[in-house]
């Protein structure tokens, strides 16, 4: 049975934590939600005792409350976008005061959420699907937001400059996308097979007026692969349709050189490529971010 007393001493920890209410305060909102959480479930659980409707009560209050200083904070970066008062640097150090990695750290191992990926979703509206997922082709993988880090860790050890072009390939809502082209100004591109996906990224790049990137509709087995310099693939399939699209950028790769990055599962099939070459060693782990170079 759950001590409804010690629920009553935790929440009211949080209620007479004014920290919380600090506009940037973002990692301390984050952990707090995830304990109200916790101890909305658990007062449900003891609905019939005396003190858990006012205790569950309380803890939707403050859910409430966090979430409206959250959303207000979304509206403010938005709005620094837009209106190119955001600098690269600033949302990069926002980004990283909000996860585990680090610029120069040891390699990291990503998994688990994290408030930067909460201040990501916010910005860029990237956890409001569009519609329920269908299943798609039996290899498609549901659409999952990449961690922030492996996105920094990314730009980090990947030397993008003026002449890369970016591509997503399973770029879902886009998040990948706005974050390079962001961070790093270099064209970036993303492909996604599902319509309503696509139309969603695009209608966010318009409105935080990004003219960095772009959003193709199409099945990466058959579309327009060419000119890339940089693939990102986050598992967004797997199997043959895997197979078919690396058998693809493997032609790519007999007439020129380009870096694949990957992240999840499909890192182990993309790490048995021969025309690649994996940059560092035992980084080809599915919550690591591995880089490979092809060989032309």
């Amino acid at each position: 049975m759950v001590d409804l007393s010690k629920l009553e001493r935790d929440l009211t920890a949080l209620e007479r934590d004014s920290t919380l209410h600090s506009s940037d305060n973002l990692a301390a909102r984050f952990e707090a939600l995830k304990t109200l959480d916790f101890l909305g479930e658990a007062y449900q659980i003891q609905a019939g005792q005396r003190l858990a409707a006012s205790g569950l009560r309380r803890v939707r209050a403050l859910q409430g409350d966090l979430g409206e200083l959250n959303l207000a904070l979304f509206r403010k970066l938005r709005i620094g976008i837009r209106s190119r008062t955001m600098k690269p640097g600033q949302l990069r150090a926002l980004l990283e005061s909000n996860c585990r990695y680090r610029r120069g750290g040891t390699a990291c191992m990503h998994w688990g959420a994290e408030a930067a990926d909460a201040l990501a979703a916010g910005i860029f509206r990237s956890d409001c699907v569009p519609q329920p997922w269908d299943g798609g082709d039996v290899e498609m993988i549901h659409y999952e937001s990449t961690p922030v880090s492996a996105v920094l860790e990314l730009v980090d050890r990947v030397p993008l400059t003026g002449g890369d072009r970016f591509v997503d390939i399973g770029s879902g809502l886009g998040q990948v996308v706005f974050l390079v082209n962001l961070l790093t100004g270099v064209e970036a591109v993303g492909l996604e097979v599902v319509p309503a996906y696509v139309e969603q990224a695009r209608g966010e790049a318009e409105r935080l007026g990004i003219g960095g990137v772009s959003f193709r509709e199409g099945d990466a087995r058959s579309a327009d692969l060419r000119g890339g310099t940089v693939y990102f693939l986050f598992s967004p399939f797997r199997g043959q349709m895997l197979q078919t699209v690396l058998n693809r950028l493997g032609q790519e790769a007999r007439t020129r050189r380009f870096t694949v990055c990957s992240f999840g599962p499909c890192t182990e099939q993309i790490a048995g490529e021969t025309w690649l070459t994996l940059q560092e060693a035992a980084m080809n782990h599915e919550f690591r971010l591995a880089i490979f170079h092809s060989d032309s």
